[in-house]
């Protein structure tokens, strides 16, 4: 009863209006020092001073303190809000009267979080896309026993600030027929208009392109137009799931964060609790581990598990695809080959950092359609789980499609399982006409092991099961391990086990001889249908260099197998010569690969054009080394202009030139220009580089005297300084300026005088001696 009676009491006086204690007190105002938790930076705050260490503090400075409010009733005094410091819960105060200084040490959870992003990082400035072209082109030759063939391939593209324009082509020409002599053909491959739109990170195609598939459709080629996100345009963009670390510090501490014993994150902490957002995640099961520490070298530890999945997108992330034109058939074979229409869409939305939806639809003129959804579900630190569900219906008939799988990584473990279940009548736009190859259910499961350093090994198992055709099945384990310090082994083999059954194995010992170069020894076989020949085969490989260079691939069989294949790399295209025989056929291929450009109106022939480029332009100045991240890339041509190609577009590119290697007549404001370009198109970018005129001579005083080192000279606006034996180098030389020097109280004043006609040329003229005359007294005064 009286433990009934205490709480009735407490209830009674809280709901009493209660009146503020500041009431009952005199309250001065005070300009004092606060000090929280040894933080170093203390605050000056003017407060409300009432009994000994009882201060009220107005609402706003609790901001500043980063306290959150008491929960205490304030005391309004001009219209401003003040609560009592020793409202606090398990505050301590301490007021030093001499000082006017405050020190409160506060508990942690009376403070404001504060949050850091780590991966707050925002795309490149892109840089605008110049008017210009690009013709990719490949011509081969080919030998094999009797019958040759040749041909080219062709890429021509046109680009602007609008886009990029993009259509290629093959030419084919083919042994004799019984009714030609020989058959020459042209196909066209693609054609396509891409706009990009970076700051939605959309892309747009008008033309050939390929239907988005999502998790569990099929993707064809179509003409017609193509609009959805591409996450290639932001390649900072990170789409998983980012990790968020808690912790609190009672002290200003620094907290270092690391994944997996990775150190990826280092901040210095106010007190309180924090929020480390955004980390950076590894795929699969990993580790998130925090050591706060204070200035006294104290330590905490915090740990958190988490699991990581290509298969979730980051919360409030979305991804979508829509398709539509008619479906291309005979691809690489006609050039105008479309029939029926189709329409595809997918749309991929992060709900939560566990949670991801996609939902998918494809149609087929006269066909009908399929729709249906995937689910991704992480599960803790255990992995993903999947979950498919699709219907179709069409030409009077239905059907579903029902999946399941798990993907988990461990710290050396990985697995992947997975089943789908279809009915005879189910059918996708890829096999909608025909039902062929239809399945009834398809299984695979996936395994890896890391056995440290012995080595790693995979396991797979496939099963698919049909409506009209046998069951097909497949299983293969690759091993790899180091057996020496430099020498790797690696085997490969696999069993298929349907109508007809064969295996085959491949082991081989690598050993490599340098940065570029390696030899190998493998032995092959099997049996059944198939199966690679028993034999062994020992090859030696140089690879070719980034840049100009050669390389080559040698290999030779038991059973009088060889390969022989040579490639010679040139500023201005590709050179691969191969030569081979295989189970008694011989054969030779010749390629030539290479590109022209046309950008700032001039033509360059360069190897094939695969990203985006650049004109560098130094002003004219010819044989100036030019770098791309420091590295070493190209010289810039007697119009002081260089060709830079392989740029990667959308992402920052460093492009630099040392000012060592410029005339020493010239001045460069900025050494490095970073560089974003678009998707396969050109930029131009120009260094700041200006001519000036420079001069050395020595000074003298009237009586023929030289200055005395460290004199002060005023030439041409700027400030220059007298060596030993009073030589002077000025630059903004010209005939006629006059310079003003000064020492130890001393003034005089000279003239420049027109430079010799041998001298117009020399960046760096020697002018002899100038003699430098007494300064008026005017001229003393004005300086």
């Amino acid at each position: 009863m009286v433990i009934v009676l205490a709480g009735l009491a407490s209830v009674v006086m809280l709901s009493v209006p209660l009146k503020s204690f500041a009431q009952t007190v005199e309250l001065n105002e005070a300009a004092v020092e606060v000090i929280v938790n040894e933080q170093a930076n203390p605050e000056t705050l003017v407060v409300l001073r009432g009994a000994v260490d009882e201060f009220w503090v107005e609402e706003s400075d609790f901001v500043r303190l980063r306290l959150k409010l008491p929960a205490s009733v304030p005391h309004v005094a001009d219209g401003r809000r003040y609560y009592s410091l020793a409202a606090i819960r398990n505050i301590q105060i301490h007021f030093d009267e001499a000082l006017q200084r405050v020190v409160l040490t506060v508990p942690a959870e009376a403070f404001q979080s504060v949050k850091f992003d780590v991966q707050s990082r925002s795309a490149p400035a892109l840089t605008p896309t110049a008017n210009g072209a690009f013709l990719n082109y490949q011509v081969y030759a080919q030998h094999v026993s009797d019958s040759t063939l040749s041909g080219a391939f062709t890429e021509f593209g046109i680009f602007n600030r609008y886009g990029v324009l993009t259509s290629s082509s093959v030419i084919r020409s083919e042994p004799a027929t019984p009714t030609q002599s020989r058959v020459t053909r042209w196909i066209r491959l693609d054609s396509a208009f891409t706009h990009d739109f970076p700051n939605r990170i959309e892309r747009l195609t008008i033309g050939d392109s390929i239907t988005s598939a999502g998790s569990w459709g099929s993707a064809v080629r179509i003409g017609g137009i193509s609009w959805g996100t591409d996450f290639s345009i932001r390649p900072d963009l990170i789409t998983t799931p980012l990790l968020t670390a808690t912790g609190t510090a009672t002290v200003p501490s620094t907290v270092d964060v690391f994944i997996n014993n990775q150190k990826v994150s280092s901040q210095t902490l106010p007190p309180g609790p924090f929020i480390i957002d955004r980390l950076p995640a590894i795929t699969g099961n990993g580790q998130v581990s925090m050591v706060v520490r204070d200035a006294l070298g104290r330590e905490q530890i915090l740990t958190q598990n988490f699991y990581s999945s290509l298969a979730l997108l980051a919360p409030k992330l979305s991804q979508y695809q829509l398709s539509a034109g008619k479906v291309r058939s005979n691809y690489a074979l006609q050039s105008n080959d479309y029939g029926k229409a189709a329409l595809s869409a997918t749309y991929r939305r992060g709900i939560s950092s566990w949670f991801t939806i996609e939902a998918h639809g494809e149609a087929l003129q006269d066909y009908g359609q399929a729709v249906g959804i995937n689910a991704a579900v992480g599960a803790s630190t255990y992995g993903v789980f999947n979950v498919i569900a699709a219907h179709s219906a069409g030409s009077g008939k239905s059907g579903s499609l029902l999946g399941a799988g798990v993907e988990s990584r461990f710290s050396n473990i990985s697995m992947t399982f997975s089943s789908k279940f279809a009915s005879r009548d189910y059918r996708q736009v890829s096999n909608a006409g025909t039902g062929y190859l239809q399945f009834k259910q398809r299984d695979l499961a996936q395994m890896g092991v890391a056995l440290n350093r012995a080595g790693s090994i995979a396991m797979a198992y496939a099963r698919d099961q049909y409506f009209d055709l046998p069951m097909q099945r497949n299983v293969s384990i690759t091993y790899n391990t180091l057996v020496a310090k430099h020498l790797s082994l690696s085997l490969v083999a696999s069993r298929s086990m349907s109508d007809t059954r064969n295996s085959s194995y491949f082991l081989t010992f690598t050993l490599p001889l340098g940065q570029r170069r390696a030899a190998s020894l493998t032995a092959n076989g099997g049996s059944g249908i198939g199966a690679p020949p028993n034999e062994v085969y020992a090859s030696l490989v140089q690879n070719a260099p980034a840049g100009n260079g050669y390389g080559y691939r040698v290999a030779a069989s038991s059973r009088g197998n060889y390969n022989a294949d040579g490639r010679l790399q040139s500023f201005a295209g590709d050179l691969d010569v191969q030569v081979a025989r295989q189970q008694g056929i011989s054969g030779q291929n010749l390629y030539w690969s290479g590109a022209a450009t046309l950008l700032d109106g001039q033509v360059d022939v360069t190897r094939t054009v695969n990203d985006s480029f650049a004109m560098i332009d130094v002003d004219g100045i010819a044989d100036v080394p030019v770098y791309v991240d420091h590295q070493l890339t190209t010289h810039t041509n007697k119009h002081g202009k260089a060709m830079l190609h392989y740029l990667l577009p959308y992402q920052p590119n460093r492009i630099n030139i040392e000012p060592t290697e410029l005339p020493l007549d010239t001045v460069i404001d900025n050494q490095t220009l970073t560089i974003a370009p678009g998707y396969r198109s050109g930029v131009i970018a120009r260094f700041p580089v200006s001519h000036v005129r420079s001069a050395t001579f020595q000074l003298v005083d009237e009586a023929d005297q030289v200055v005395p080192a460290g004199a002060q000279v005023i030439f041409n606006g700027k400030i220059f300084t007298v060596a030993y034996g009073g030589m002077t180098y000025v630059t903004g030389y010209d005939h006629g300026l006059q310079g003003h020097v000064s020492w130890s109280g001393a003034h005089c004043e000279f003239r420049v005088a027109p430079p010799a006609n041998s001298s117009q040329d020399d960046p760096l003229p020697d002018l002899g001696k100038i003699k430098c005359r007494k300064q008026t007294e005017q001229h003393q005064d004005l300086h």
